[in-house]
């Protein structure tokens, strides 16, 4: 198998991995609270990306000069999550994956908006038939209530502006580095947050945070991995498949039938990502590059 194959596998696993996550958050919605579920999600990350600095023999707090963009990107992360264990656990999971998936996006609208940069003609046709999919998704008169589903694309749009502060820190700062920085101190946080509300969770509970965090681990180390072994422009799509696992796994396991009007929404989004795909491999073939997102990655790392 080559590497390109063994990394798109991966981005499946990843994939499949954080959409049985969902699936296990909505199941112990009922008796957990969420920052509970906050705490065990990110306890494993922050035990496995311990292990793998430690290893590697890197600061675990990071560079000095780079604390500001870790400080920017737990944060954004942290309000990601408790967007997506929110809607997680008050929407069908196939909407929440749907309105997740537009972070990419997102990141594209924070590129035009703080550098003014001008909208490749492929971009522009991948965000109509995103935001496309998104109003059809959230359109109150089909699966999911409207709030939920907001909540939904607000973990969206924390997770871009994370996922852009990640992009600042590429080259500069140890992956490893920058999940545990984000982990432990999602898991610091979480802990203080649940105090008050903690729940001594039974063993099937117990079993189901556990699982929340192995999945979260499982997700987070497979793509990766997937991401090493090839470029994000080959592999990234498969990411999408993550729409198609919620869609699946609520229906078995949560007996939520998957509506035309989800799968109508899921379609128009996947599609959006299939023309930024082309769209990138053909500037890249041009040598026009147009990698706006970049650019916001420099800019934000130079005004901090």
């Amino acid at each position: 198998m080559s590497k390109r194959a063994k990394a798109s596998l991966l981005m499946v696993l990843s994939a499949m991995s954080f959409a049985a996550m969902q699936i296990v958050i909505a199941k112990s919605a009922a008796g957990i609270p969420l920052f509970e579920q906050l705490f065990f999600r990110n306890l494993f990350a922050a035990g496995g990306a311990y292990i793998s600095v430690r290893r590697q023999g890197h600061r675990l707090m990071g560079k000095p000069e780079n604390r500001k963009l870790l400080v920017l990107r737990s944060a954004m992360g942290y309000l990601g999550m408790i967007c997506l264990f929110y809607a997680s656990a008050h929407a069908a999971q196939g909407d929440v994956a749907v309105m997740n998936k537009m972070s990419p996006f997102i990141v594209t609208l924070l590129a035009v908006v703080f550098l003014r940069e001008k909208v490749a003609r492929y971009q522009v046709a991948a965000l109509a038939l995103a935001f496309a999919g998104a109003a059809v998704v959230s359109n109150p008169t089909f699966q999911s209530e409207l709030f939920p589903i907001f909540v939904a694309l607000l973990s969206a749009l924390f997770s871009g502006m994370a996922y852009t502060a990640v992009g600042a820190l590429k080259g500069r700062e140890a992956p490893g580095v920058v999940v545990f920085f984000f982990s432990a101190c999602s898991t610091l946080l979480s802990m203080v947050i649940m105090i008050p509300d903690f729940v001594v969770p039974t063993l099937v509970q117990l079993l189901q945070l556990v699982l929340i965090g192995l999945f979260a681990l499982g997700g987070q180390v497979t793509l990766t991995l997937s991401y090493a072994m090839a470029r994000a422009s080959e592999v990234s799509i498969f990411n999408y498949s993550g729409i198609l696992f919620s869609m699946l796994f609520s229906a078995l396991f949560l007996s939520q039938p998957v509506k035309a009007s989800s799968a109508f929404g899921a379609v128009l989004v996947i599609l959006a990502g299939i023309v930024t795909l082309i769209g990138q491999k053909r500037a890249e073939a041009r040598g026009a590059g147009g990698d706006n997102i970049a650019k916001l990655h420099k800019t934000i790392y130079k005004k901090l």
